[in-house]
């Protein structure tokens, strides 16, 4: 294999279920960078979530976060690329009935936003993100990265020229399958997918993790046949897709693992150090 660049999704992929990179993975993407080639990490995480363990990797420069919305230099600590939501996209979204209601003591969903790399969320998901979905590390997660503000939808509202993505969130899976039928349906600027089952999340159509890893391989005269990606989920689903070597951890939805060039262990049995070393 002739490889020049590997994306990988963090959370489920390069990441341990403890969120951890292992020994083995650390030491196999040590070496792949060694011999020159770019690890980009890409997740649906906001740049301010992402792990500093995760940044300080060897041959990590480059970070796709937001699932695409933007891509940042971790050298110069700022974004270089972004495709963020169109207003009035956000407009329509904030509009629906399920969300217009969201604050009401029957819902059962809320929203977060994403803007410039931080992720906000209302301070009544915060008390209790497992109303929501939310179980374990989730709980955890949620509560350290998310800025709180009082009533969420009023201020997407006022910053809608400005949202990197939107999440959807709720443990009722029909509704949030509804509400991703009804925003394609009517929303046609926009693409959903889903990293866990509990989340709905919303980029620009033009985003996502597959659209913008194209842009950057673009940019550094990589070519698809060039480059290897890891994932997991539906959100990595088109980023396995683009490149040449596409590999699902066997975690992964079948989906992921039906698109792949290769399936590899979990990301509990270090599946990502084991493909990378196939490929040094």
């Amino acid at each position: 294999m002739l490889v020049k660049l590997i994306a990988s999704d963090l959370d489920g992929t390069l990441l341990t279920d403890d969120k951890k990179i292992s020994e083995k993975t650390r030491r196999m993407i040590s070496l792949a960078a060694a011999q020159g080639i770019q690890i980009v990490p890409a997740t649906g995480r906001a740049f301010s979530s992402v792990p500093e363990e995760v940044l300080a990797l060897p041959g990590v420069e480059y970070v796709i976060t937001s699932n695409g919305a933007a891509i940042y230099s971790v050298s110069q600590g700022k974004r270089i690329y972004s495709c963020p939501l169109e207003a009035a996209s956000v407009e329509k979204i904030l509009e629906m009935d399920e969300i217009a209601s969201m604050n009401e003591e029957r819902s059962a969903l809320t929203i977060e936003g994403f803007i410039d790399g931080v992720p906000y969320s209302e301070v009544s998901y915060l008390k209790n993100p497992g109303k929501y979905g939310a179980t374990g590390f989730g709980i955890g997660y949620v509560r350290r990265t998310r800025t709180p503000v009082q009533d969420i939808r009023s201020f997407l509202w006022e910053h809608k020229d400005e949202l990197d993505s939107l999440s959807v969130v709720s443990a009722d899976f029909p509704l949030l399958a509804h509400c991703k039928t009804e925003m394609e349906k009517t929303i046609p600027s926009i693409q959903t997918t889903s990293s866990v089952p509990h989340l709905l999340e919303i980029v620009h159509a033009r985003s996502g993790k597959g659209n913008t890893l194209s842009y950057l391989l673009d940019t550094l005269g990589i070519v698809p046949k060039e480059a290897a990606a890891f994932g997991d989920a539906y959100n990595d689903l088109d980023m396995i897709r683009l490149v040449k070597y596409g590999i699902a951890v066997r975690n992964a939805v079948e989906a992921c693992k039906l698109a792949a060039y290769l399936v590899t262990g979990s990301n509990e049995e270090d599946g990502v150090a084991e493909a990378i070393r196939q490929i040094l």
